[in-house]
């Protein structure tokens, strides 16, 4: 795939694009390379959703976007998120923090992707029980909030 991409150089349109990524990708990593280079146009990064300046992309059309930045956020949770609460350091206090309120918006838009994020995959990468066990504590006055 980096090879071609490549040889097209800035040149490669959409659709060189995508024929590309299923001609070298699976299907499913065909499908989320296609969602992380429309996630770089369209200006929608997981950071800026983090700090609160950007908000979940709603339109339909963006739900590829949306399904990236929602695995985005569940690996990024995997990876920082200590295994015991009283690990965390004031950056992964504020990431969960940030993440019970991002989750809770998602379910707005899609309960499917926030069911996503928090749901214990075949691969074994779960979330921190303590930090589950929050989101679920919290949920009624997240979502009251939100309303």
């Amino acid at each position: 795939m980096s090879d071609a991409l490549h040889e097209y150089g800035d040149e490669v349109s959409e659709s060189q694009l995508e024929i590309l990524a299923f001609g070298c990708l699976t299907p499913h990593h065909a499908g989320q390379f296609k969602a992380f280079v429309k996630q770089l146009g369209s200006g929608h990064r997981l950071t800026a959703i983090l700090k609160g300046e950007a908000r979940w992309p709603d339109k339909p059309e963006d739900r590829d976007v949306l399904y990236f930045l929602s695995q985005s956020l569940r690996a990024r949770l995997v990876k920082e998120l200590p295994p015991e609460r009283n690990r965390l350091t004031g950056a992964t206090q504020e990431l969960a923090i940030q993440a019970k309120g991002l989750i809770t918006e998602l379910a707005a838009i899609s309960l499917e992707l926030a069911q996503m994020v928090v749901s214990n995959p075949e691969d074994g990468d779960s979330l921190p029980n303590w930090f589950v066990v929050e989101l679920i504590r919290d949920l009624p006055r997240l979502a009251a909030k939100r309303d």
